[in-house]
């Protein structure tokens, strides 16, 4: 049983730009004979390992919606899968760059959410000076919180480098 590859990741990655079905990771795990299942996704996720899926309609009446993750979870299931293999545990795995690394991808969809709703909102401000303000206030927002969220990750990073050499 091996992991996926960086040459598979990518292509999962290609293939699913806009998200990634549960039936697709887990396939994409059981096509390299590696234990995966839907229950297993949905624990990752109720532990914090994981962002949640966003739910997408399907066009046409009655077709219900779907839910779909972010792609890099792919990516992330393959570091938990590792990280357990070498014998870490899923809590130790929670606290380490994995895990840290999911948190900040549910955080990154959260703003990019948040800041869909203001350009939403200040597009419906009538056009003039204030909108003008508003928007140059909320596109310096954007940049502080893009910058911190940068430095979150190369926080995230640094951590899971020292926690996770406890796991080798």
């Amino acid at each position: 049983m091996t992991l996926l590859s960086q040459v598979e990741l990518r292509r999962v990655e290609r293939q699913h730009p806009q998200g990634v079905s549960s039936a697709v990771i887990v396939d994409a795990f059981k096509s390299r004979r590696q234990r995966f299942s839907e229950a297993t996704l949905r624990k990752y996720v109720q532990l914090g390992l994981l962002p949640t899926s966003r739910r997408v309609g399907s066009r046409g009446r009655n077709r219900g919606s779907r839910g779909l993750y972010p792609v890099v979870v792919v990516r992330l299931v393959n570091e938990i899968k590792r990280a357990l293999d070498r014998g870490g545990t899923l809590e130790e795995i929670r606290r380490g760059s994995v895990g840290l690394s999911g948190e900040l991808v549910a955080v990154e969809r959260a703003w990019a959410q948040l800041w869909r709703r203001f350009e939403d909102a200040v597009a419906h401000v009538p056009a003039g000076k204030q909108q003008r303000a508003v928007r140059k206030r909320l596109s310096q927002s954007r940049r502080i919180i893009e910058r911190e969220v940068r430095a979150l990750d190369r926080v995230a990073v640094r951590l899971g480098q020292l926690t996770d050499r406890r796991m080798t």
